[in-house]
């Protein structure tokens, strides 16, 4: 090729280029725009709050589930499995919202990421890939917003719950590098016969339940084995023997005596 047709040839390559250039540049006006927010659940809805349903079950009557969604971005879920289990499964994390603002992954210790589709005043589950669950259950998936946030916390039932002593007189349990076994208490359904560990030594006796929180133990012995510091376990059996009432809020369990400052405090752990 010449040299003047090869400058020419450059000079109008660049042309081209400018010219293409020019028609790729963004729209200054279209960036100015603002997105449509019709259908943003995020900004468009009152999403912060309680919400409440009986999703499905393979294996129980239903697992009792409350998500709470705070609008720093923390999260708690308690679950329940009725019919199986009296324990309430507690799980703090965050969640963060989807690109569009519709839906929202849940994360916590201990399980997989959870998704929501946020509508108005529920949520609704989605399956492990972000879809909506369809099928006769599908409407079991959907958990809705409850005006009362005390009503968050379902009870752990009283009878059957492996309870864990975890305060005697106020006080936590001290960590001893003695006890044998983890203190705990377990009222049987049937029967009304009670068993457990104080630390080292099993016991068992008998309850009687007056309405509306009234209780007595009766009927307690215990095994005769030695351990080092046996002290707390000996104040929780003289709990059994004093406490007269009891008190359950959420997963934990109360022992009472008239008036006076809670005796034992446990914790649900599961039902036998």
């Amino acid at each position: 090729m010449k040299k003047p047709a090869a400058t020419l040839f450059f000079a109008l390559l660049m042309l081209f280029m400018s010219s293409c250039a020019r028609h790729l540049k963004p729209d200054n006006s279209a960036e100015a725009e603002p997105l449509s927010t019709g259908d943003n659940s995020r900004i468009s809805l009152d999403w912060p709050g309680v919400y409440r349903g009986v999703l499905p079950c393979a294996d129980c009557a239903g697992i009792e589930t409350t998500v709470t969604l705070s609008e720093n971005g923390r999260s708690l879920v308690l679950s329940r499995y009725t019919g199986k289990s009296g324990r309430v499964f507690s799980e703090e994390g965050s969640f963060v919202w989807d690109g569009e603002g519709r839906t929202i992954s849940v994360s916590g210790k201990g399980s997989g990421l959870r998704r929501y589709l946020v509508g108005e005043n529920m949520l609704v589950q989605l399956d492990s890939e972000g879809a909506r669950i369809t099928g006769p259950l599908a409407e079991r998936y959907v958990l809705k917003k409850i005006a009362s946030p005390e009503a968050i916390l379902p009870d752990a039932a009283l009878c059957e719950t492996r309870w864990k002593l975890v305060e005697l007189g106020g006080r936590p349990l001290k960590k001893s590098p003695g006890r044998q076994n983890e203190a705990h208490l377990v009222l049987e359904k049937a029967g009304g016969k009670i068993h457990g560990s104080g630390g080292c030594n099993r016991f068992f006796g008998s309850y009687e339940l007056r309405p509306p929180d009234r209780i007595r133990f009766s009927g307690v012995g215990a095994t005769m084995m030695a351990c080092p510091d046996m002290e707390e376990e000996s104040a929780f059996f003289r709990v059994l023997e004093t406490a007269d009432s009891y008190t359950i809020k959420g997963d934990t369990l109360q022992l009472n005596r008239a008036r006076m400052a809670p005796l034992a405090k446990f914790e649900a752990l599961y039902l036998k």
